[in-house]
């Protein structure tokens, strides 16, 4: 607007001019978007990488164990940008994340379980949707973003799918009382697409969460298996006043034959999890089924790692950070019992201190190396010492690697990714 021969903006021409050029720049509205989204979050303030917002007033090791809504409503009003990370204490094997942008929301889902959970979502709000989806998925997000990027869906639609996918993560996360919280200062998103208001997004699923809040002591999370435990009574249970409420239980002991987390089970009976959970509380409380952990011990074919370490905070932080990355990890505090232990079940990679008692860690790497059953697995030192010498006395005992404490959890993944897919590709 021009006024007394001065060029004045205010809201609506910038935000007029913005729309003309996205109108003009359809092939870039990736980019154009990225760079739109990072001036609202960063207010002038921008990064060398502007796909890395650097937290703010947060500590990248602000690990608790708490109730989640506290946790992320204290990350929002410190205008945090990162990534959450929220573990289920009944589950381990169940992980979620929230990626935050300057107190808003960017994105939150499961941090493991992507098809099951995705084929769920897709059944319940996209039915008429063409496309099958694949039977693995490794990134929801990511795989979210390509069907918009190969237009299988418009910039408006897959802002509604995403925002609507966030909102039901948010709703397991937030129904539970406990849960152990780590946070990360960086998001490691490639598009940001959403920007959401916490409250605005929940305030219409409250009564979901409170619902879900009480299903809690007997169905930790929709990722769960529910296990037949007494057929006979569940038989009973169906043909009596359960199976006359629902028809559709009926089929219910034939999928349950398939040990089905809640959201593949959910998805068979075109039930919501919640309507299903809410179905199985009185079977669970009689005690003719049961909730399985999410990973079968039978099925579990995630990479081993073995932390030899005696202190109790580095194991905590250790199987923290490797199991939201999906990794197995064996804890081992005692270095006398470390080589048996070691044995069954043999990792794919070993992280060991070197300051233990009994035996210490330059020892135990060595009696590793004359072990025929352990020589061949990668073995990382971890350890407050930071000398030259420390790291080439580890190597000439056998080590690949180094690893100086204290770490950040960032580095630890980088490390144990770099060795075990080294020893992948050689196996």
């Amino acid at each position: 607007l021009r006024k007394n021969n001065k060029i004045i903006f205010n809201r609506v021409g910038i935000r007029k001019s913005y729309l003309f050029i996205l109108s003009r720049l359809k092939s870039k509205i990736i980019n154009f978007y990225q760079l739109i989204n990072s001036l609202i979050i960063f207010k002038g303030e921008f990064t060398s990488n502007p796909m890395i917002i650097q937290e703010k007033n947060v500590s990248h090791q602000n690990k608790v164990e708490g109730t989640p809504y506290r946790v992320l409503q204290t990350l929002i009003d410190k205008q945090a940008s990162g990534r959450l990370v929220v573990q289920n204490p009944l589950d381990p094997s169940i992980h979620w994340r929230i990626y935050l942008g300057n107190g808003r929301i960017h994105y939150a889902g499961s941090a493991m379980g992507y098809a099951e959970r995705l084929h769920y979502l897709f059944g319940r709000y996209l039915p008429n949707h063409n496309s099958t989806l694949p039977s693995e998925i490794n990134d929801d997000y990511q795989y979210l973003c390509e069907l918009w990027q190969t237009n299988k869906f418009s910039f408006q639609e897959i802002r509604a799918i995403l925002a609507k996918f966030t909102q039901e993560a948010l709703i397991e996360i937030l129904s539970q009382n406990k849960a152990f919280c780590y946070f990360e200062n960086t998001v490691g998103l490639e598009n940001l697409l959403l920007y959401l208001n916490l409250k605005k997004l929940m305030l219409p699923v409250e009564s979901k969460v409170r619902c879900w809040w009480q299903l809690r002591k007997l169905i930790a999370s929709p990722f769960q298996r529910p296990l037949v435990t007494n057929r006979s009574q569940l038989i009973d249970l169906i043909d009596g006043q359960l199976g006359q409420f629902n028809p559709k239980l009926k089929n219910l002991i034939r999928f349950l034959e398939d040990q089905s987390c809640l959201y593949d089970l959910a998805n068979k009976m075109e039930l919501s999890t919640l309507s299903l959970g809410t179905l199985l509380n009185p079977m669970l409380q009689s005690g003719a089924i049961a909730m399985g952990s999410y990973i079968l011990s039978a099925n579990d074919h995630r990479p081993i790692v073995a932390c030899v370490d005696d202190s109790a905070s580095i194991q905590r932080v250790v199987k923290f950070t490797l199991e939201s990355e999906g990794y197995r990890v064996i804890s081992i505090k005692e270095s006398l019992k470390a080589l048996t232990a070691l044995l069954n079940p043999k990792p794919h990679l070993i992280l060991m201190d070197i300051n233990m008692p009994d035996i210490d860690g330059y020892q135990l790497c060595g009696l590793c190396r004359k072990s025929s059953a352990l020589k061949d697995i990668p073995i990382v030192m971890l350890t407050g010492r930071d000398g030259i010498l420390d790291r080439v006395k580890a190597k000439m005992l056998g080590s690949v690697g180094y690893i100086s404490k204290p770490f950040l959890p960032q580095e630890l993944v980088k490390v144990v990714n770099s060795y075990l897919l080294v020893e992948r590709k050689a196996g």
